[in-house]
């Protein structure tokens, strides 16, 4: 599922809940309330209806044969005067009645006079109150009291309130009843709940398109961050985030493009730093999490050395840029042979070129490899002669020393500037071997130390034990043959 889809049921979910427990709590307690109120009518009325009546009137009335004397009359018509004056827009009384304790039962109440007139309605003196255990009125007969519950009888269902009547001497006569249909109460309810359905139609319109609404744009600002973040992961580094939406989303986006210039520039120097070291000494310098991990260590290298003969003389004849036309494609096609067989470029000597095998990273064939890298170079060069030769550009020739030894490699510099590079003995022999070819006139010349493991796989001559420049022990070097 989509993070879109995600959002925008969580939104649209959220609103729903939210709507369905706001109403659901409003509900309850209007509910509550409502209830409350129309009992608060209902003991309202019968408490004034009780004021106002004759308590000695009451006292007069004992069984039905009593309802044919003017006491009666009299009584009924105050009860349904004050009925109807109880009945307004704002409280409907639909029974108003007077109760008793039964003589020959005090658990019962009995009616004494009742304010209705529909026959078919009315309760005569001495019927029983069926809803009295119902109500619990007879426990509450000195009471202002409702029973907090709607009462049901063949005629419906009621909110009751009770009043206690009582003569001028303070003892109690009778109970005042009035009962408000609960009609009312359901006509407040169900429109209640017509308002929270239209309410909720409303609010739900609302959620969903205002989830969709937000769900969309906060989609559109991640989807635009992720197409960044694609063209970045395929390498588009000049892919950035333009969002203006002066949230998380724009900060995120500003992040991302610190990122993209951070990586440009590492690209960048990762490019430059290419071009001058092998591809073993930048892997290893970016895998190293400083580079002072690089740091010098003694170990056994390979190092070839190569120069280009009477360089002098051709840089004297031929125009700067031509120069450096013709030294910059050498180089190139000779750092191709190196990089092919392992070597680790070292640096520019002027016109010539010093290579390590075996280091930074350990190869057990690392003299094979440097004696394959010499002819390779020299097999390069000889194409390049002839490329000149028909451009008619001066053709050039180079000699290659070759040795190997024990040496401090590493990284050799100050803060501000390092180097990888070789020191020691076997790079000082290296270099005499390098120049011992022109005394020799042989392209190629290695040390003992070198031919001795590769002397099964190279055609080579034995040129016997050589003082080189600078030592005062000979060593014995051969001639590979191209």
């Amino acid at each position: 599922m989509k993070y879109r889809t995600k959002l925008y049921l969580a939104l649209a979910g959220t609103a729903l809940v939210s709507s369905l427990s706001g109403f659901g709590v409003l509900f309850y307690e209007f509910r509550h309330h409502a209830f409350t109120d129309e009992q608060a009518k209902a003991i309202t009325v019968a408490a004034t209806t009780a004021a106002l009546i004759n308590p000695e009137l009451l006292k007069s009335i004992n069984s039905r044969p009593d309802e044919q004397t003017p006491q009666y009359q009299e009584m009924k018509k105050e009860l349904i005067k004050a009925r109807d004056a109880n009945r307004r827009h704002d409280v409907y009384i639909k029974f108003l009645y007077t109760l008793k304790p039964n003589p020959n039962n005090p658990e019962q109440l009995i009616f004494v006079v009742d304010a209705e007139e529909d026959p078919r309605e009315i309760s005569h003196v001495g019927d029983v109150d069926e809803n009295a255990f119902i109500s619990d009125i007879v426990h509450h007969l000195g009471d202002y009291y409702s029973p907090g519950k709607f009462i049901a009888d063949p005629w419906g269902v009621w909110v009751t309130g009770f009043a206690p009547v009582y003569d001028s001497q303070g003892n109690y006569v009778a109970t005042v009843g009035a009962d408000i249909s609960m009609e009312r109460y359901l006509f407040d309810i169900q429109r209640l709940v017509q308002f929270f359905c239209v309410g909720f139609l409303v609010s739900l319109l609302f959620a969903f398109v205002g989830g969709y609404l937000l769900s969309r744009r906060v989609t559109l600002a991640l989807r635009s961050l992720l197409a960044c973040v694609r063209e970045i992961g395929q390498g588009n580094l000049k892919c950035k985030s333009a969002l203006q939406t002066r949230d998380e989303f724009e900060e995120l986006g500003n992040e991302i493009n610190n990122m993209t210039q951070g990586l440009q520039e590492r690209e960048r120097l990762k490019l430059n730093f290419a071009r001058y070291v092998s591809q073993h000494v930048m892997e290893r310098i970016l895998k190293a999490e400083n580079v002072a991990k690089l740091e010098g260590e003694r170990r056994k290298i390979t190092v070839l050395f190569s120069d280009i003969r009477q360089f002098t003389q051709l840089s004297e004849q031929l125009p700067p840029e031509q120069v450096v036309s013709l030294l910059n494609e050498y180089f190139g096609a000779m750092l191709d042979v190196i990089f092919r067989y392992q070597g680790t470029f070292d640096k520019f000597l002027g016109d010539g070129l010093m290579v390590e095998f075996g280091a930074p990273l350990d190869d057990a064939e690392q003299e094979e490899h440097a004696v394959l890298t010499a002819i390779g170079m020299q097999n390069e060069l000889k194409k390049l002669n002839m490329k000149w030769a028909e451009a008619k550009k001066p053709v050039i020739e180079i000699g290659i020393g070759i040795h190997t030894g024990l040496a401090v490699v590493g990284n050799i510099g100050s803060e501000k500037r390092i180097e990888y590079t070789a020191i020691g003995d076997t790079v000082n022999v290296a270099s005499r071997l390098e120049q011992a070819t022109k005394l020799l006139k042989k392209k190629i010349l290695v040390s003992e130390m070198t031919y001795s493991p590769i002397k099964d796989k190279f055609t080579s001559v034995s040129l016997g034990p050589m003082i080189l420049p600078g030592r005062k022990e000979a060593i014995t070097i051969y001639s590979i043959d191209i």
